[in-house]
């Protein structure tokens, strides 16, 4: 048994007991193919010869040729969504990729997809029907060119991650000519306004949110899913809460996709009263960015409301007693139960028409709430963000400072 050169290796050959073909191996020099034939004679002389373990095969990538649109898209929600999306984008997303991109572009290979292919769906999607998710009310609506902006966004962003997979050389949705589209002004009360709906408010639930909303800049899961940790800061005077989670109704599936790849922020589940089956989960979670986790300090109306709520809420739970389902909310039924951000938006609704007031959504109150700060703080961007939570302070002046005329007015009287 000699080493024999094989282009720039040695190859050794030789036999072992019980095969019937030859094993072959190949060293870099000379002297390490002498080397194993030195070590295979010694083993057969002693009897512990064994022929050599395979090597483990390597998993070679090979490229797909040939992927669909909608094999991109589950594979990009796989790949990247579920590691850099919360749960509500995740569902957004997969509820955007089912109804409007798979049925209309998930058989259309992604290599042939180009830009004019594009433009003509983002066009013939206005005329679609739009989807009513379940347990909303059917309605003649057509596809709303908010969410087929959004429809693109998710798409473009695909299509991005295929060219960096290598899928594709460039990136056809760079150069989409979209249905031109103008966000709605948010309507806004003036403090006025809002005083006025507060006056007329008699439901103490609605107040009390109403309350933390105008005074505190919160929204309306951080508000529902307020607990009394905040008890002691509130009764000796140091009037502040801290925001640490929020409440929301969430799909089960993409909490649970969430929580497979450690990257969940439930902190609670709530049980579930109705009978049937559902597919989502009232959860208290860990708000979505960090900025978002602050102290508010407490205006003395709503620190006064406050109290009063915990007291009202202490004699019930000695009322009733074991009836009372104790989450520790400081927003919540006679019995404990959370209330939801729907109720609440009914509620307000309710209101509206009965007073006649300016119609508004709820979170046109944090808008309204932000807009009066910043007036009667002397323009103090910063300190207001500080109440909102936001990571950039550009956010508190492009869509929380509201214009007020009167302001306006006696501006050009001072001019």
């Amino acid at each position: 048994m000699k080493p024999r050169k094989r282009g720039q290796q040695y190859e050794i050959s030789y036999r072992c007991p019980g095969y019937t073909k030859p094993f072959y191996e190949r060293f870099p020099t000379y002297e390490a193919a002498n080397l194993r034939i030195a070590q295979i004679e010694y083993e057969k002389s002693i009897g512990e010869f064994l022929p050599p373990k395979p090597l483990p095969e390597q998993v070679k990538r090979t490229a797909k040729k040939f992927i669909t649109v909608g094999e991109l898209m589950d594979e990009y929600v796989q790949v990247y969504g579920l590691n850099h999306w919360g749960d509500s984008f995740l569902s957004c997303s997969r509820h955007r990729i089912e109804h409007y991109i798979k049925p209309y572009l998930g058989n259309v290979a992604v290599k042939d997809l180009t830009t004019h292919d594009l433009d003509v769906f983002y066009d013939s999607l206005q005329d679609k029907p739009a989807v009513v998710l379940k347990g909303h009310k059917k309605t003649d609506a057509t596809v709303s060119l908010s969410v087929i902006e959004k429809t693109h966004a998710l798409l473009r962003s695909a299509l991005s991650q295929a060219v960096t997979w290598e899928y594709i050389k460039t990136n056809p949705a760079e150069r989409v000519t979209l249905p031109k589209y103008r966000p709605k002004t948010r309507d806004v009360w003036t403090p006025s306004e809002a005083q006025r709906a507060l006056e007329c408010c008699t439901d103490t639930v609605l107040h009390t949110t109403m309350l933390l909303a105008l005074g505190c800049s919160m929204r309306i899961g951080e508000i529902l899913g307020l607990t009394w940790d905040c008890e002691e800061s509130i009764m000796d005077g140091t009037a502040h809460v801290t925001i640490n989670k929020e409440l929301k109704r969430c799909q089960k599936d993409s909490l649970e996709a969430l929580s497979k790849r450690g990257r969940s922020k439930v902190i609670f589940i709530f049980p579930e009263w109705k009978q049937t089956e559902s597919s989502t989960s009232l959860v208290l979670k860990s708000p979505k960015t960090e900025s978002s986790v602050r102290v508010v300090f407490l205006p003395k109306t709503v620190a006064l409301a406050l109290r009063k709520v915990k007291e009202s809420q202490d004699a019930l739970k000695l009322l009733i007693g074991d009836e009372y389902s104790d989450f520790n909310l400081v927003i919540a039924h006679d019995d404990g139960r959370p209330y939801e951000e729907r109720q609440i938006s009914k509620m307000l609704k309710n209101l509206i028409e009965e007073f006649d007031l300016p119609p508004v959504v709820f979170h046109s109150l944090r808008h309204c709430s932000a807009s009066l700060k910043l007036q009667i703080g002397g323009g103090n961007i910063k300190a207001v963000q500080g109440d909102t939570g936001h990571a950039q302070s550009r956010m508190v002046t492009d869509l929380y400072a509201h214009i007020n005329h009167g302001d306006r007015i006696r501006l050009a009287q001072k001019m």
